[in-house]
């Protein structure tokens, strides 16, 4: 009977630390979703990191990446040089010429709406489209953050996504997420500014002479 107890007690109790998981996780993503309705422009530099188990493969990148509502994105990148990704409030465009030299790759904005952003489109209707739950709290280059776990309620091409909310500001700073594929891809965030003067036409795009656009 006491052992009984016991489990009974250990259960009731992973029972309420799990609750309680759950709801620091909403508070967090309530205040991180707030911060981002506030946020009319973003410039931060990024490291992306992308393990592929499959191929035994490791890529690495890094750049500039400039964001202005409502549709206006760049992720520009310095390494691989001359890679870069677009929207510019109609399309979404995506070249890599250290891949493919040759080709451009464009998507209508509407059908890709949440392309258009670096870590705040896990930040759209959060609990309703994620299952959150708090992990720890850690620094990001030399930042306090909340960590948490997201688990797609909707079908997407990954299963999770761990994503590092500052613990001043809310805006996210890292994330990470894993696809269904078993690949990893992380993107850090380091020195975030928010509110900069971000002209539209930082956001122009016109494919390079010889290449070929493919409309998605």
């Amino acid at each position: 009977m006491v052992k009984r107890i016991a489990v009974l007690v250990l259960l009731g109790s992973a029972a309420a630390g799990q609750a309680q998981s759950v709801d620091q996780a909403e508070e967090v993503l309530a205040r991180a979703a707030a911060a981002y309705e506030r946020v009319r422009t973003l410039r931060s530099e990024f490291v992306q990191k992308i393990e592929i188990p499959a191929l035994e493969a490791r890529k690495e990148g890094r750049g500039v990446v400039y964001q202005k509502k409502p549709n206006y994105f760049l992720m520009k990148f310095e390494e691989p040089a001359g890679d870069i990704v677009v929207a510019d409030g109609e399309w979404f465009w995506m070249y890599y010429p250290s891949a493919q030299p040759d080709q451009v790759v464009r998507t209508a904005i509407e059908r890709s709406a949440e392309g258009a952003t670096l870590g705040g489109q896990f930040l759209v209707d959060p609990t309703e489209r994620y299952v959150a739950t708090y992990v720890t709290r850690e620094d990001v280059e030399g930042r306090a953050a909340h960590q948490l776990s997201l688990v797609p309620k909707f079908e997407a091409p990954y299963t999770l996504v761990r994503v590092w909310i500052d613990a001043s500001d809310y805006l996210v700073r890292q994330f990470e997420i894993h696809e269904e594929n078993e690949t990893v891809r992380t993107i850090v965030l380091r020195n975030v500014e928010a509110g900069a003067e971000l002209s539209d036409q930082l956001f122009r795009f016109s494919p390079p002479e010889g290449t070929e656009v493919f409309t998605r």
